[in-house]
């Protein structure tokens, strides 16, 4: 019995854990997209809006400004290539 109740407890875990991750991807995207387009307008350019939420997101992190920008472009560049 109790291994069942931490299979379980292992599980929904699991699943909190997932649906926080997509719900995370689905805010960087959105801040991605939505900064892309102030910064260029309809033809915004996604690596330069996730280099700009990436420096904006180091000021949060222990990050720097350079390490932010560049996380927050290779997440743009690797979004764009899926």
């Amino acid at each position: 019995m109790d291994e069942s109740n931490e299979q379980k407890t292992g599980t929904r875990f699991e699943d909190t854990v997932r649906a926080v991750g997509e719900d995370v991807v689905e805010a960087l995207d959105a801040a991605v997209d939505h900064t892309a387009k102030f910064i260029g307008g309809d033809n915004g350019n996604k690596v330069v809006g996730g280099a700009a939420v990436g420096a904006l997101a180091a000021v949060v992190l222990p990050i720097s400004l350079v390490g932010g920008a560049i996380l927050g472009a290779g997440y743009a560049l690797l979004r764009k290539n899926r």
